[in-house]
């Protein structure tokens, strides 16, 4: 009996009733005997027959757990309704960090219930198989437009299944992965979607321990990407390396419109590098390089961008080195540019 051999694992963490031709009905003693009784980390449910019904009895009692980590539901029958009631759970559990669907029967709503919660609830950790169940959802989802999975523990093949996502998916326009591990990788991958999708247009990456050999990614689909304006690199691994990559894509790209690099390590080198490519690029009109170790040579740099009758209109310099000299041009630069909006 069901009810018996969990009894047996008493002093587990894991439950593993997978493959075991469990019904909707035996999710009450699930429920009941492991979920209920605050004991278990990890439940195995996968390869049985639930449906929609045993989702929704698992979803109820997972809005109050404090101490499952892990639900793995691979092929079941939940459906769209299922990950409806699993959805509507995840908004009140903070504790769930993975959360295995795949072969459920999920389309479109499925995907969409998804993506809701997580932009509701962005504390909850889905990680990579959270994000992988995403990516395959979005290769099937068609009105999807915002998908949040800040603070996530989003990784590089959690990343490079929502790229693939992306190669397919037709009108998602913002992409929010802050505070994840995505790495270089991880950016590889989206850059080689970015390289075809013609619909996203607001891709956050802060915080992600991405470096130059990212960047150097993501630069390149910069060259190619017609969609794509406003990038946030805040707080990476980013040096003058991978700002020479940023620079050169500037000079061909037309689309960006923003571009956030608060928090690398650009140096004065760096910053050279991107006023080359603003130079002769019309279209960028927010930059921000603060806390990038930048002294006056940098910022001189940046300065002589505006004697090109450059199209930016805001940059952010706080958190640099600033001599007085500069300071004074810059001071002067507002006065003559009064719709200019200097952050130092």
């Amino acid at each position: 009996m069901l009810a018996v051999f969990i009894y047996q694992l008493d002093l587990h963490y894991l439950v593993p009733v997978s493959n075991r031709d469990l019904i909707d009905a035996d999710m009450y003693r699930v429920v009941r005997y492991v979920i209920a009784s605050q004991k278990y980390n990890e439940v195995d449910l996968s390869g049985n027959k639930i449906t929609q019904l045993g989702a929704q009895i698992l979803a109820e009692a997972i809005r109050k757990n404090k101490t499952l980590t892990h639900l793995y539901l691979v092929n079941n029958r939940v459906g769209d309704i299922g990950v409806s009631h699993l959805a509507d759970a995840l908004e009140k559990n903070t504790t769930l960090t993975s959360l295995k669907l795949g072969g459920n029967e999920i389309e479109q709503k499925g995907g969409e219930y998804l993506g809701n919660v997580l932009r509701k609830n962005s504390s909850n950790q889905l990680g990579d198989p959270g994000a992988i169940e995403l990516g395959n959802a979005l290769k099937i989802n068609n009105t999807l437009a915002s998908l949040s999975l800040v603070n996530n523990c989003v990784e590089a093949a959690g990343a490079q299944a929502l790229a693939e996502g992306l190669k397919e998916h037709l009108t998602l326009y913002e992409l929010d992965l802050w505070n994840n591990k995505v790495g270089d990788d991880g950016a590889m991958h989206l850059a080689t979607a970015l390289k075809s999708n013609r619909t996203l247009r607001y891709l956050y990456l802060g915080k992600n321990q991405i470096g130059d050999n990212g960047v150097e990614h993501l630069a390149s689909a910069l060259k190619e990407n017609t969609a794509l304006t406003h990038l946030y690199l805040r707080k990476n691994k980013i040096t003058a390396a991978g700002a020479k990559h940023l620079g050169d894509a500037l000079q061909q790209n037309e689309m960006l419109a923003q571009l956030y690099l608060f928090g690398n390590q650009i140096g004065d080198e760096g910053v050279q590098h991107l006023t080359m490519g603003l130079k002769k690029n019309q279209h960028l009109a927010v930059l921000d390089v603060g806390c990038n170790k930048l002294n006056d040579k940098g910022i001189g740099s940046l300065i002589s961008i505006f004697e090109d009758d450059s199209v930016l209109s805001t940059l952010d310099i706080q958190f640099n080195q600033i001599g007085e000299k500069n300071q004074a041009k810059l001071i002067r630069l507002m006065h003559f540019h009064p719709d200019l909006k200097i952050y130092w």
